[in-house]
């Protein structure tokens, strides 16, 4: 199958860890693919911590660098408005 003709974002997130109820997001991503090429990437750490030496070891994220991460509020809206209405893949 071609990808051609078809536009998409394609999207992904390092968390705290895999459980819904206590795990928090601490960075997104997602790529905008038109037409088969990449047009536009957005990415951001989200000041979700702190965060355990393991879920550093894992994703190479530092307490430090969440300091300067957005607020998760912030970050899903603008990651809602990047999105649009595109397909997405996961």
């Amino acid at each position: 199958m071609s990808i051609q003709g078809y536009d998409f974002t394609v999207f992904d997130f390092e968390t705290t860890g895999l459980d819904p109820e206590k795990d928090r997001v601490i960075e997104m991503a997602a790529i905008r693919v038109c037409d088969g090429k990449i047009v536009s990437e957005f990415s951001t750490l989200v000041n979700n911590g702190p965060i355990s030496p393991k879920i550093t070891e894992i994703t190479g994220i530092t307490n430090e660098e969440l300091q300067y991460g957005m607020t998760e509020r912030t970050a899903f809206q603008i990651l809602n408005r990047y999105i649009g209405d595109n397909i997405l893949v996961a």
